[in-house]
């Protein structure tokens, strides 16, 4: 039998913003046609991490939490770890993430070559935008 919950939380709200990691369908690179950014809530501005990912980190700090009591320093220790990988990986994403919104709009160095449409980079702005409020509300 797996170990309960802390009290007050469900084993399923993982996402931090009271919803369950079940509820947002997170796919793709958040990319339609022509590599324009989505704007759907799936991609750049949308999840941060994917599904799979968000369950693994979550399940490794259910069991850090449900260790406690047995072992409390080891448990902090491996929240301490949970806590790192997260960072690492969240980091990394907005990197990739912010290089492909850049090389979305960016010319490419050819001054001469057609640049992105109005319609492109309002989307891209938009991406931006919900990226950073994202980061700012966390």
């Amino acid at each position: 039998m797996p170990p309960a919950a802390p009290r007050g939380r469900d084993t399923t709200d993982r996402s931090g913003d009271g919803h369950a990691s079940g509820d947002s369908h997170a796919s793709g690179d958040g990319h339609g046609p022509g590599g324009q950014p989505t704007g759907d809530g799936h991609g750049p501005g949308g999840q941060l991490l994917g599904d799979s990912e968000r369950d693994r980190l979550g399940q490794r700090l259910h069991h850090a939490l449900a260790g406690f009591v047995d072992s409390p320093h080891d448990s902090v220790a491996e929240a301490a770890e949970v806590l790192a990988e997260a960072e690492q990986q969240l980091i990394a994403s907005l990197r990739d993430r912010r290089t492909a919104l850049r090389a979305g709009w960016q010319e490419n160095g050819d001054p001469d070559g057609p640049g992105p449409d109005t319609e492109q980079l309002r989307l891209t702005l938009r991406t931006y935008r919900e990226v950073t409020e994202r980061l700012l509300r966390a």
